[in-house]
């Protein structure tokens, strides 16, 4: 019932308590699966977003403006790096100089797709490149303990 009344045996069969029971259940009846994906359409699931062609042609132009992002980007680190190994003297302890094995493996590190393809928006680098920072890092910290 409603209001905090409970009708048991014939009482419920009361004109007016049928109409309670009757509200009351109409208010609990679940809605099912299907009446719920009857009424979505194609748009919600932004399937006919690209018809138009308006969506289009303003991902073409952020696409545009950061691939010459990225270009920038790429030029400046490739600066960036050739002034570090300019400044940076070549103080291996074995005499070996991997900063050009280092080199040859930079240019894997961005890739590019072209014009249609995926770009990589972060420089991963190799396994070789890491051992070789790492590597790098132990020896400045032994010769920086030592002397």
């Amino acid at each position: 019932g409603s209001g905090g009344y409970r009708y048991f045996g014939c009482a419920k069969d009361l004109p007016g308590v049928k109409e309670l029971f009757a509200r009351h259940a109409a208010k609990l009846t679940k809605r099912k699966r299907g009446d719920i994906y009857k009424y979505i359409t194609p748009d919600y699931y932004g399937l006919r977003d690209e018809e138009d062609g308006v969506l289009l042609e303003l991902e073409g132009q952020m696409t545009a403006e950061n691939q010459k992002k990225l270009k920038q980007c790429r030029e400046e680190y490739k600066e960036l790096k050739q002034q570090r190994k300019k400044m940076r003297p070549n103080n291996d302890v074995d005499g070996s100089a991997c900063d050009d094995s280092e080199e040859s493996s930079e240019e894997g590190l961005f890739l590019d797709g072209g014009e249609n393809g995926v770009a990589a928006h972060v420089a991963i680098p190799s396994q070789e490149v890491v051992a070789q920072v790492l590597l790098q890092k132990k020896k400045e910290l032994l010769l920086n303990r030592f002397t």
